[in-house]
């Protein structure tokens, strides 16, 4: 089943730098040497594939096959029969594959072992295993940027804004160091459910926690007023549980809740949370998409029902691809934003250079429709620059089969906003667009306060 996804992948505010895949099972062979190999053969797997030559079928007469690819099978016979050194099927192919990845596609696009996709597919569905815990590491500090729902990191009590300072198996065997490598090797020494004990900086103030690495459903929505928080608990992350501190700098008549990815059961999620602001009688909202760096069209085109405001379609258009020779139109699931809001009622959003691809959509389907304005969004600031990402096309993933599969995915299209046409690649959302701007600061909370100052006094 082919899927639609708009996500970024990234690494605290990096655009994504394609990894080098590590070659697995081969004989060593000296680099000089490897170098030789791919420049005999890349440039000829980059003409099929540019071409779009492929097979016309399993066990096709060789007549039918493209003479470079012919050429291609040639060389991989004639290294294999001649070359000094093994080279079997395994690794000529796994390079050429890897030259796809590094050198062909973009690097939204890749090419998916079995095993990577069904890593994928279970990561994408919310399953995750480890701490939940998300760094920024720099001058020689470990900054928690993220601590994930539902996660060990998240029921223990870490807050984004900790930096940890130390680590061990117990209060007692404590070893101080800030260098996220000698954290990291020190949880390679404990398997699920093992307990042990980090210690971190808070404001000045050092506290404790007990941890252990688990497998869990990550919550991906949070919902907080001026007197109460919620998350999502529980084994598949639907528990609507009270937990976490409330916003008091909130207005009585808003509601805040943060959506960190499009994946899971992040719809459901989001579902829950505003049947809560309903049920709460809130007139206003803040939707928090910062560190949100997209996700699945399917739940996009689920959270979008909540904000075509001047849309009077059943289904308004939420998003449209382009493809070149077509484009296709993504439709909101629903239009409930008349059940949930007032005439007067106003969206507020926060963003960062973080905020991407579904979240640039959702924000752009919002714009459009007026469900809320330039001047009700407010851009946090990373080192010193505010905007959003800026990635305004699509990927769409092609499984070799049913199961577990080998799979391609592709960028496949770029993305407009419904009404307007907008795209925003390559650029994302400015200040010059008429957008408020906040100061960086590690404490998350702090950052919140600062936009309620700005968008209600």
């Amino acid at each position: 089943m082919e899927t639609e996804q708009i996500t970024q992948e990234q690494d605290e505010r990096q655009e994504k730098k394609r990894s080098k895949r590590p070659r697995k099972e081969r004989a060593p062979m000296p680099e000089a040497e490897k170098r030789l190999l791919r420049r005999i053969f890349i440039p000829i797997i980059c003409v099929v594939l540019a071409v779009g030559v492929f097979f016309a079928g399993f066990g096709v007469h060789a007549l039918t096959v493209d003479k470079e690819l012919l050429m291609l099978l040639k060389i991989k016979n004639k290294i294999q029969s001649e070359y000094y050194q093994e080279i079997t099927d395994k690794q000529f192919y796994d390079t050429l594959l890897t030259a796809i990845n590094e050198d062909l596609l973009d690097p939204y696009s890749e090419y998916m072992t079995a095993d990577e996709y069904a890593a994928t597919r279970y990561s994408a569905e919310g399953n995750q295993s480890g701490l939940g815990l998300v760094f920024k590491t720099s001058d020689q500090k470990m900054l928690v940027s993220r601590v994930a729902g539902n996660s060990p990191a998240e029921e223990a009590g870490l807050l984004a804004g900790d930096y940890l300072q130390a680590f061990g198996k117990t209060d007692e065997e404590l070893v101080y160091s800030t260098l996220f490598d000698d954290f990291s090797a020190f949880l390679q020494g404990f398997k699920a459910g093992e307990a042990f004990v980090v210690q971190v900086d808070r404001g000045g103030e050092t506290k404790t926690f007990t941890l252990a690495k688990k497998t869990y459903v990550e919550g991906y929505v949070f919902y907080r007023t001026a007197n109460s928080s919620y998350r999502f608990t529980g084994a598949k992350a639907l528990s609507f549980t009270v937990g976490g501190a409330p916003l008091a700098a909130l207005p009585e008549d808003t509601a805040y809740i943060r959506l960190t990815h499009f994946n899971g059961e992040a719809d459901i999620q989001f579902d829950t949370a505003m049947d809560k602001f309903k049920a709460d009688k809130k007139k206003h909202l803040i939707l928090d998409l910062r560190g949100n760096g997209g996700g699945y069209m399917s739940i996009l085109q689920s959270i979008a029902q909540y904000f075509c405001k001047s849309s009077d379609k059943l289904f308004p258009v939420v998003s449209i691809a382009d493809y070149g020779e077509r484009t296709e139109s993504f439709k909101a699931k629903g239009n409930k934003y008349k059940e949930y809001f007032k005439t007067d009622s106003r969206v507020c959003v926060l963003a960062d250079d973080s905020s991407a691809s579904a979240s640039e959509v959702l924000l752009g389907c919002m714009l459009d429709y007026g469900a809320t304005a330039y001047a009700d969004v407010c851009l946090f600031e990373r080192d010193g620059v505010a905007k959003t990402y800026g990635k305004g096309i699509m990927q769409t993933t092609f499984p070799f089969g049913i199961g577990k599969v080998d799979a391609i995915k592709l960028t496949t299209a770029t993305l407009r906003w419904p009404v307007s046409g907008t795209c925003i690649h390559g650029r994302g959302i400015l200040p010059q667009d008429g957008v408020q701007v906040g100061g960086e600061n590690i404490l998350d909370d702090k950052e919140i306060e600062e936009a309620i100052q700005i968008f209600f006094n």
